[in-house]
């Protein structure tokens, strides 16, 4: 069963970018990166998925972004349009698939990075190592750097749920590439079906069926897989203690949070307690820079992007705006 990105609900206002690949940037001989860039000028806005989502969770910023600048999204590999990977899919090799995806389609900086949950490592990185090129960072409910250790410090029980949940995804979908590369799976069987399949709302249906299609590739079950287990901890991607100066850094966190139903009790009652404290780390990420800031939205959930995209869009335009103040008078 491929992993879900928990974002694709309700219809957006545009999806026609997102339906089929837009730009297959070649990144090495046998893989492509989708890249999906609207709209001109400079400084490019690029915009960076979560665990389990790909390009399309920008589908309600991307556009109206693109009114003003040249904006550009992309699916991680094994996700959306993008071929599959056997490298880990941490932080490490993310960055580096951007980063060749952004200089072989001549997408120059200046950069403005956001990274939405686990893209805010990809977001992070990316700074880091281009710091002449980043004008700014946005970071919308960005997940923690070495999450588990957290989790487990502070939530135990809802720690050892959520490493179930990860532990029990990852290897369902190395179980369905299993049965694919051996034959044991069969077109057109319910068992096919449920390892390739992809369930979305009415207005996705083709999107759907294309990546269903894309699924019954083994590889890419594993490359979904992989990010799946390097998602817990990054310490070894991130240096949570890099400053970025003045850099101008926006972290928007989310004020509303449901767990899902079949969350068990006990690890519900815990799960408050660790968004307390991803909310004190959130702080700590806009600490980084020196104009950094943590807003809170409260009346989203972690789906920021599709559930409140006027917030996300709000920040982007902010950093634009000390950007462009920043910039020498001629």
């Amino acid at each position: 069963m491929p992993v879900a990105a928990a974002q694709q609900a309700g219809p957006p206002a545009e999806i026609g970018p997102y339906l089929s690949p837009q730009r297959l940037v070649r990144v090495d001989e046998k893989r492509t990166i989708n890249l999906i860039c609207l709209g001109s000028g400079s400084p490019t806005v690029v915009l960076s998925a979560g665990l389990g989502s790909w390009s399309i969770v920008w589908r309600a910023v991307q556009p109206a972004l693109a009114r003003n600048t040249r904006v550009c999204a992309w699916d991680p590999a094994g996700f959306g349009f993008s071929s599959p990977s056997a490298e880990p899919q941490d932080a490490v090799h993310l960055t580096g698939d951007l980063e060749q995806t952004l200089k072989a389609a001549h997408v120059d900086g200046p950069y403005l990075m956001v990274g939405h949950s686990a893209g805010a490592f990809v977001a992070l990185r990316f700074a880091y190592r281009h710091p002449k090129s980043v004008i700014g960072v946005v970071l919308v409910d960005p997940a923690l750097v070495d999450q588990d250790t957290v989790m487990k410090r502070v939530a135990p029980k809802f720690a050892l749920h959520v490493e179930r949940e990860f532990s029990n995804q990852a290897e369902s979908l190395r179980r369905c590439a299993a049965g694919l590369q051996s034959g044991a799976l069969k077109p057109s069987t319910p068992e096919f079906e449920e390892c390739t399949a992809y369930h979305m709302p009415p207005a996705f249906s083709p999107l759907g069926a294309a990546l269903s299609r894309l699924n019954a590739n083994p590889a890419r079950l594993l490359t979904e897989a992989s990010a799946l287990d390097s998602f817990l901890s990054q310490r070894e991607a991130i240096n949570p203690q890099h400053r970025y100066g003045a850099m101008p850094l926006i972290v928007l966190t989310a004020g509303h949070r449901d767990p899902p139903p079949d969350t068990p009790a006990d690890a519900r009652e815990q799960e408050a307690l660790f968004y307390r404290e991803a909310a004190r780390e959130h702080q700590a990420y806009a600490a980084l820079s020196t104009r950094g800031e943590n807003q809170l939205v409260p009346d989203s959930g972690h789906d920021i992007p599709v559930e409140k995209p006027d917030a996300v869009l709000a920040a982007i335009n902010r950093v634009l705006l000390e950007s462009e103040s920043q910039k020498p008078k001629k």
